[in-house]
């Protein structure tokens, strides 16, 4: 097969407004359940999300921007629709333990109500208390005791007094004090016996006087329980009736009213001076800690940011605060307010803290939820802990990570594959036919989220060319339509800035330069070495043993291709190609293998008959930075087959593509910023009308190159050459026919490879006359005498 060149219009692919049956994006209905046209993930997501089996839970893989998380979020909330609206979840005061509040679920819908019955519950006991001793009921009861105690302190009194007279003395009993004097008419002064019997006497009605105010005292505060007995009852009979048949907010509302009793019965018996007789709120209300509108299906709930209060929740209870806490004292984390439904998380923010990772797989495991440890959210640093109560997990979480995380994940944690069974993939790339449908409805649904004008048809088709430029094809565009939304988004910013009603072609064509040149920092710099000389590349003439490959770089998410000039050095020896860049470690793995198969392409080739007999040193000249990939191999044949054969190489072409042993020229990535290097360099040079690229046949379908390049391939004043076979390159690349090896193994003469195959025979001669002459050669070709 000979090469070819391809025509302007194989080197890219535009598609024409006309084939859209819309002028605008507001006549396209936007994506409502997701991407369609990643079908084989949107059946494992719907599978996944579906199965109601412990450890089934959904590993969404992708690249961003290929929609994994809004498909998820979409295909979730549609089954979780149809799904029933789970319980609301009460964290009830415990009597028995406070420090351990209890659960309780209600049907969604009922817990706040429930709440606040509670609280008005709270509020009328407090009523209760406070009209037990300060009602109407209570004062008069109070003031029958204290008329009696009257009375009865008149009448001991009075009987003191006729004490004191039948002795000769007459009593006045002041504030603090009793005053004993004698009476006006007694003949005579008392004698010692009168005093003893009269301070006897008076003592005597102190502690009759101090027992009857005692005995009104115990009166008035049975009195007060009696009130508060009947208050707490009537506080309690509405609750009870309002809630009858449910057995356990009964025998809950049975264990506040025994607290609630008990807290007033010790309320009454202990003097508090003057501080008020209160009850705490948590004794009496619970803390709500999810609700749910009833019919309203499953809940879904996103995470992007995971921390540990977000996920498990937190507690606000003070350390010098009493128990029970007060209610509200939990906050909900996203374990409780997914139970029932859906929680989406991103993996790679989760990983950031392994704590986190690690305490949410113990929670599923366990299917139950379980409190961090040392977690600040809840340890109070007291001799009693809050404990928060175990409540068991019904959750599907859908984990959303990158191809590499899920690997990695995969590999080092056996339990990761135990929890998530499902995964779902999302393709990095769809076909054309699938983008067509794709892309107009994703742009619309972005423009009215967005507030962005209309995208017209031709706004669309420059979309999808760059869609075709991210996947590297003519026949499939990128499935990341996140990075689509970013260019819609600026077009849009610009259209608006001119009060344009709908964003053209043109607008998306600025919105992408204008990202480029804020991202081409690096690739200016590197391209002004280039054209100013101080990096040397040849774009005219022909020289042996060098040959212009092409390298890609990235600076952040921007990539761009460099030319780089490739030399070969051969010499008598055994050793065969050496990779300098591998001597000093500046290669990588992949392209010290595309080294290494150079050799093995040249056995086959010329060591048929008699050993390799040569050395040969490779390198990228005025590269500084690591060589990765072995897309560069077939330019290292060339320089290596110039140098060889002696055959000159033009140096207005570049090659790029990798080779096999056989000789056959395999895909590389990164088509179009290599062509595109190489052209901007040649521009920048002076086109010649000779200069161009040649590519692997098998990336055809991949370039998608700038309107510029493809208006001077038209011209032709560039060119792009597809080459299957290094027989093809070599040809193209010298001017010089390959050749092909007839039965015996032997070249024509005028061709490269019998060039070749020439200089290696006059090698091994070179080499086997050393070696008769008493000399030998050690592995690196060093002559050694014997």
């Amino acid at each position: 097969m000979v090469a070819r060149k391809l025509s302007a219009s194989e080197c890219r692919k535009i598609m024409e407004p006309q084939g859209f049956r819309f002028s605008t994006t507001d006549e396209v209905a936007p994506l409502s359940a997701g991407i369609g046209s990643q079908e084989r993930a949107l059946a494992a997501l719907a599978f996944g999300l579906d199965i109601r089996q412990p450890r089934f839970h959904v590993v969404v893989v992708g690249a961003p921007g290929t929609g994994r998380t809004f498909c998820a979020r979409a295909v979730a909330k549609r089954i979780a629709a149809s799904r029933p609206t789970p319980d609301d979840i009460l964290l009830l005061p415990n009597p028995h333990r406070p420090s351990e509040p209890t659960v309780l679920s209600l049907p969604p819908g009922e817990g706040r109500p429930f709440v606040e019955a509670m609280e008005d519950l709270h509020e009328k006991l407090v009523d209760a208390l406070r009209g037990a001793t300060e009602g109407e009921r209570f004062k008069q009861a109070r003031a029958k005791i204290q008329r009696r105690v009257n009375a009865e302190e008149r009448r001991l009194e009075e009987q003191l007094k006729r004490t004191a007279r039948e002795l000769g003395l007459d009593l006045v009993r002041g504030e603090d004090e009793v005053q004993i004097t004698l009476l006006e008419d007694a003949s005579r002064a008392p004698d010692g016996e009168a005093l003893v019997a009269i301070a006897g006497s008076v003592e005597e009605f102190e502690t009759r006087l101090a027992t009857v105010q005692d005995e009104a005292d115990v009166e008035l505060r049975g009195v007060v329980k009696q009130l508060l007995s009947d208050g707490v009852k009537g506080c309690f009979q509405p609750v009870r009736a309002r809630f009858e048949g449910r057995n356990d907010i009964s025998a809950f509302l049975a264990d506040v009213e025994t607290v609630v009793s008990k807290e007033f019965r010790l309320l009454v018996d202990e003097a508090r001076g003057e501080e008020g007789a209160t009850l705490p709120r948590g004794v009496v209300v619970p803390t709500l800690l999810t609700e749910h509108t009833p019919d309203s299906g499953a809940p879904v709930v996103e995470v992007p940011y995971p921390t540990l209060s977000a996920l498990f929740g937190r507690t606000h209870a003070p350390p010098d605060s009493g128990f029970p806490p007060e209610p509200g004292f939990a906050v909900a984390g996203a374990l409780h307010q997914a139970a029932g439904g859906f929680l989406i998380l991103p993996a790679g923010a989760l990983l950031k803290n392994e704590a986190l990772y690690e305490q949410l797989k113990a929670c599923l495991l366990a299917g139950t939820f379980i409190v961090p440890e040392h977690n600040p959210s809840y340890f109070r640093g007291t001799a009693e802990e809050l404990l928060f109560p175990p409540i068991p997990i019904d959750v599907k979480v859908v984990l959303v990570t990158n191809p590499q995380l899920y690997q990695d994940l995969h590999e080092a944690d056996p339990e990761f594959s135990q929890l998530f069974k499902v995964q779902a993939r999302f393709e990095t790339t769809i076909s054309l036919d699938q983008a067509l449908l794709t892309y107009p409805a994703f742009l619309a649904g972005l423009t009215r989220d967005r507030g962005l004008p209309p995208i017209t048809a031709d706004g669309v088709t420059a979309l999808l060319f760059h869609g075709g430029r991210l996947a590297e094809s003519q026949t499939k565009a990128s499935a990341q339509v996140g990075l689509i939304a970013e260019v819609a988004t600026e077009a849009g910013y610009r259209a608006q800035r001119r009060g344009r009603k709908v964003i053209d072609g043109a607008e998306v064509q600025e919105a992408l330069e204008a990202a480029r040149r804020r991202g081409s920092h690096f690739r200016d710099h590197v391209h002004e070495l280039l054209a100013d000389g101080t990096i040397r590349i040849d774009v005219t003439g022909r020289r042996v043993g060098q040959v212009n490959a092409i390298s890609v770089l990235s600076d952040g998410p921007q990539t761009f291709g460099r030319p780089c000039r490739v030399t070969a050095v051969v010499y008598p020896g055994r050793e065969g190609p050496v990779n300098i860049a591998r001597e000093v470690e500046m290669s990588g793995p992949l392209h010290s293998k595309g080294v290494l198969v150079l050799n093995g392409f040249l056995a086959g080739r010329f060591a048929q008959q008699r050993p390799l007999s040569f050395g040969a040193s490779l390198v990228f000249e005025q590269t500084y930075e690591p060589i990765e990939g072995d897309s560069a191999s077939s330019s290292e044949l060339y320089a290596l087959l110039s140098a060889l054969s002696g055959i000159p190489i033009r140096q207005e072409l570049a090659a790029t593509g990798s080779i096999d042993q056989q000789g056959t020229i395999q895909p590389v990535g990164g088509i179009n910023d290599k062509i595109e290097a190489f052209f901007d360099l040649c521009a920048a040079k002076g086109l010649t009308g000779e200069q161009g690229v040649l590519i692997p046949s098998t990336n055809r379908d991949a370039v998608m190159l700038r309107g510029d390049v493809v208006t001077a391939i038209e011209a032709g004043r560039f060119h792009v050459y597809e080459v299957s076979s290094v027989e093809e390159g070599i040809e193209i690349i010298t001017g010089v026919p390959a050749g092909v090896a007839d039965a015996d193994g032997r070249y024509p003469e005028g061709t490269v490879f019998h060039a070749v195959d020439q200089r290696l025979e006059r090698f091994h001669q070179a080499i086997a006359e050393t070696m008769r002459g008493g000399t030998s050669m050690d592995s690196q070709g060093v002559q050694r005498g014997r």
